[in-house]
């Protein structure tokens, strides 16, 4: 995209992280994708990649999604619901906490806005 005077313009980074319940069919991962697409495009993002967490009680998704973002130097996250970081308040807070201080990232749930 360019801008007023010709200019390349681009769009900083947003990355997604989801849990893929095993309940969860194509068509519903498919539904969070493009809730989080539209996030993206409305607040002005490009959606890099959404980071999947197929297996519960596992952080290795979320891992790779804190080094990805430290690269990049991405400054957003969504998640469908902060119930995707973990169960517990106080998990979720801890770990909104450590992609905030580690990556510098803030991380938005699509269920708050």
């Amino acid at each position: 995209m360019r801008d007023e005077c010709g200019q390349l313009e681009l769009k900083p980074l947003l990355y997604g992280y989801m849990r893929v319940l095993s309940q969860m069919s194509e068509e519903e991962v498919r539904g969070v994708h493009a809730r989080m697409e539209a996030y993206a495009q409305r607040e002005g993002y490009v959606l890099a990649s959404v980071f999947h967490e197929y297996a519960p009680e596992t952080q290795w998704a979320f891992t790779e999604l804190v080094d990805v973002v430290k690269r990049s130097a991405a400054h957003r996250v969504v998640v469908p619901a902060l119930r995707d970081l973990g169960l517990s308040v106080p998990l979720q807070n801890a770990l909104i906490v450590h992609l905030e201080c580690v990556g510098g990232a803030h991380v938005v749930g699509l269920d708050e806005l």
